[in-house]
């Protein structure tokens, strides 16, 4: 279900779309899926929220019955985390793009994949993993998939010739 929030930053697509809703929900079929973000890092704003099936109702871990509120917070942190890293590396003079972040607690991994190929500067897609449930290496390749997805998505539709609107 998308975040209701105020407008998108300009620029950036709007939260309420529903084929970049569809493309973040085929992380749903990720195993060990807790919450996936499109988030705009410069300002942490969360574009859409997609939140995983518990594997079942005694699923322990972090409560995501507010799944949209858990992973703002988690989003807001990942968009501090880019930040820290593009200074890093721009102090080293260090040409390489970023290409993913992991980072690994005892219970969870969060991944933090930025999309150049969608289209719109800066985007993320940050993923919050259940350990236990989930391939890390799948999950990463997943990630690297929905950037050509989302620039489909977000890419106004075609107006046939001759056609009057």
């Amino acid at each position: 279900m998308p975040v209701n929030a105020p407008p998108a930053p300009s620029g950036v697509p709007s939260g309420g779309s529903d084929a970049v809703h569809a493309v973040l929900a085929r992380l749903q079929g990720l195993d060990g899926l807790v919450t996936a973000c499109l988030v705009e890092p410069d300002s942490a704003f969360v574009l859409d929220t997609v939140v995983g099936k518990p594997m079942s109702d005694a699923d322990a871990g972090v409560d995501v019955s507010d799944g949209a509120t858990v992973a703002a917070t988690i989003s807001a942190a990942a968009s501090d985390v880019v930040q820290v890293i593009g200074l890093m590396t721009s102090s080293l003079g260090d040409p390489d793009e970023l290409e993913d972040v992991t980072i690994t607690f005892g219970r969870r991994h969060h991944l933090i994949t930025p999309l150049p190929e969608a289209g719109v500067d800066g985007l993320l897609v940050v993923v919050t993993l259940d350990r236990a449930r989930t391939n890390l290496a799948l999950a990463r390749q997943q990630l690297r998939a929905l950037g050509p997805l989302l620039r489909h998505a977000m890419q106004p539709p075609a107006i046939e010739p001759g056609h009057v609107s």
